[in-house]
């Protein structure tokens, strides 16, 4: 089959003088197609791009595109679903049509998009650096929520990210930034969600989850393959760190308190008087309409946080939590769990599902049993059976001769 560039080659022989009987010996091509091709007025002949053969995965791509977009991307799981749903292909066609998702995915994910006032903040959670305090080297961490519209920044130091001091931060924005959006978004971390359950759905922390209904805001997760998913791909603590702490050179802060009271005039004197480089607008005069479309905090209290860690749970299905060990259902070994104690009892949490519940161990070192825990505990598929030998202790088999025999051997020795 004729390309562009044979049929350019055979222009070019034509303009060098060559005849078309000449052209045909050289080329092997017949006269009457080189004739042809030299005399067609439209150039190289165009090829366009060949139909795609129907797949078995086509009926089943609407509801694909469906999981997609709520966040489920593992092809085992979704290849599960579809059967459930009558698909009759294998995983290599569910995976070769997923692939060219995840690309699109990763290059759709640059693209800046812009949230309402009031609909949308995000929280960004990284190490700032470190603080020696009493001769011992502390980590630094650095917390910034950012409104989506105005740009509008909060930001703050702590020396941890336990889930307390998050939710302390999450409140001190509210009452700085006055009001509380519609939703917010947040990067994997691990205080904020446990992992995917069975169907690759979001097992979120149950006292992040319960302190989203008390303010009234919808979390959410960036999703998987789109790291940059928040949309205005830009984070709040790095945006500090080249800023704020490049200011610091020269004139280091006395304490966490000190450098936190910087930190705040630095935002309400710079970060939120610029002109943002993407709105092209001052973020103040953008906060207005933010702070309008903000849900009021209306004198609520603080919510009623009580101290909880994320403990993994052991093979043989025991937690730990305060020097004793603490049975939960077998089922959950090797996964995260949230532990926490509160009016005489010690919890044990798996997303929104209690799923222990102990009295406290009176002294350290003990071991809190509920023996429905391991109810129906599966023994392992592949048991080692040792090799045994099986030996019965008889008594001695004794030969029975008649006499004869004796008196023939006695008389063989005599001669």
């Amino acid at each position: 089959m004729f390309r562009g560039d044979n049929v350019n080659a055979l222009g070019d022989m034509k303009r060098e003088g060559l005849s078309i009987q000449a052209i045909s010996e050289l080329t092997g091509y017949d006269r009457k197609t080189v004739r042809k091709y030299l005399l067609q007025p439209e150039g190289p002949p165009v090829y366009g791009p060949r139909r795609r053969p129907p797949s078995l995965l086509d009926p089943f791509t609407p509801y694909l595109e469906e999981r997609l977009a709520a966040g489920v991307w593992n092809a085992q799981v979704l290849l599960r679903e579809l059967r459930g749903r009558g698909y009759p292909g294998g995983y290599t066609i569910l995976k070769d049509w997923l692939q060219p998702q995840r690309v699109a995915a990763a290059v759709v994910a640059v693209r800046r998009f812009e949230t309402a006032p009031g609909e949308q903040a995000q929280v960004d959670w990284e190490h700032l650096g470190d603080l020696e305090w009493e001769g011992v080297l502390h980590k630094l961490w650095g917390f910034a929520f950012t409104l989506g519209y105005s740009r509008m920044m909060m930001a703050a130091a702590a020396l941890d990210q336990k889930l307390g001091t998050l939710l302390r931060m999450h409140e001190e924005a509210f009452r700085q930034l006055g009001g509380v959006p519609a939703e917010i978004l947040y990067d994997r971390m691990r205080t904020v969600w446990q992992g995917a359950d069975e169907r690759g759905e979001i097992v979120w922390n149950p006292v992040l989850l319960d302190f989203a209904r008390y303010w009234g805001f919808r979390p959410r997760l960036c999703r998987p393959y789109r790291a940059q998913t928040k949309g205005k791909v830009e984070s709040g603590v790095k945006y500090v760190r080249r800023n704020f702490l490049c200011g610091l050179l020269g004139r280091e802060p006395g304490g966490l308190e000190d450098l936190n009271t910087q930190l705040r005039q630095w935002v309400w004197e710079v970060a939120n008087q610029r002109v943002h480089g993407t709105t092209h607008e001052v973020v103040m005069a953008r906060w207005d309409a933010d702070q309008f479309a903000l849900q009021p905090l209306a004198g609520r209290p603080p919510y009623p946080y009580v101290d909880e860690e994320l403990r993994k749970v052991a093979r043989d299905a025991f937690v730990h939590w305060q020097g004793s060990r603490y049975w939960v259902p077998w089922i959950y070994a090797g996964k995260e769990v949230w532990v926490r104690q509160q009016e005489g009892r010690v919890e044990v949490h798996y997303g929104e599902r209690r799923i222990a519940e102990h009295p406290p161990a009176p002294r350290k070192h003990m071991v809190m049993l509920q023996q429905d825990h391991h109810a129906g505990i599966p023994l392992s598929a592949r048991q080692e059976r040792k090799t045994l030998v099986h030996i019965r202790a008889t008594a001695p088999a004794v030969e029975i001769r008649p006499l004869a025999a004796y008196e023939s051997l006695a008389l063989a020795g005599v001669r």
